[in-house]
C-alpha cells in the first residue's frame, strides 16, 4: 500500500514473520506492554515485566503456531528496509473478525509514513479476505496511533476511564 512522505511514495508489503522475527518482537513487545501499562496506571512497575510475559504466554500458547494469530513484517519494496510489524488475530466465528494486538514502526523509521502505509496494507489484506472488520486497542497516551487510527475510520466502541487516588 503507498503513502506519500515529503515527495516519496512510502510502499509497504506485509511479509510473514521468520521464527527469528517472531522471537525479537516478543522481546521488545513484552517490554513496551509492561511500560504501557504502568504508564496507565494499571500495573506497578515491580509487577509489570511479569504480568506482561504472563499475558503473551497466555495469548500465544504455541508462539508463532498459535492457531489463528498471523505476524507480517512491514516491508519497505524499495529498499527493504523492515520498518515494523503487525500481529493480529483471527476471531471465531462465521463472520471473519480480526483483533489486531500489535502495530509497531521501529523509532527510526516513525514520521515517515510507514504507520499509515502498513494499516492501508493490512486493511486491504483483510478486505481481500473477507473480513467484516478490524478491531485494535489502543492506550489513551499514544495520540499519534489514536489519529492515525481515526483517519483510517477506526471508531471508539468503549473506553475505560481512572482516576488515581
Amino acid at each position: 500500500m503507498f503513502r506519500r512522505w515529503g515527495k516519496r511514495l512510502v510502499e509497504i508489503n506485509l511479509s510473514p514473520m521468520t521464527e527469528d522475527d517472531f522471537n525479537e518482537m516478543m522481546v521488545a513487545g513484552i517490554i513496551r506492554y509492561a511500560e504501557e501499562n504502568v504508564k496507565a496506571g494499571y500495573w506497578t512497575t515491580d509487577e509489570s515485566l511479569k504480568r506482561s510475559r504472563e499475558t503473551h504466554d497466555r495469548v500465544l500458547p504455541k508462539g508463532l503456531s498459535t492457531e489463528g494469530h498471523h505476524f507480517y513484517n512491514a516491508v519497505d519494496p524499495a529498499d527493504g528496509t523492515v520498518a515494523g510489524h503487525i500481529w493480529f488475530k483471527e476471531e471465531p466465528g462465521s463472520d471473519r473478525k480480526a483483533f489486531i494486538y500489535d502495530v509497531f514502526i521501529k523509532d527510526e523509521h516513525r514520521g515517515k509514513g510507514y504507520g499509515k502505509a502498513m494499516m492501508l496494507a493490512l486493511i486491504s489484506l483483510a478486505k481481500a479476505a473477507d473480513f467484516s472488520s478490524l478491531a485494535l486497542h489502543v492506550f489513551a497516551s499514544n495520540r499519534t496511533a489514536l489519529h492515525l487510527y481515526e483517519s483510517l475510520g477506526f471508531e471508539i466502541k468503549s473506553m475505560n476511564m481512572i482516576k488515581q487516588m
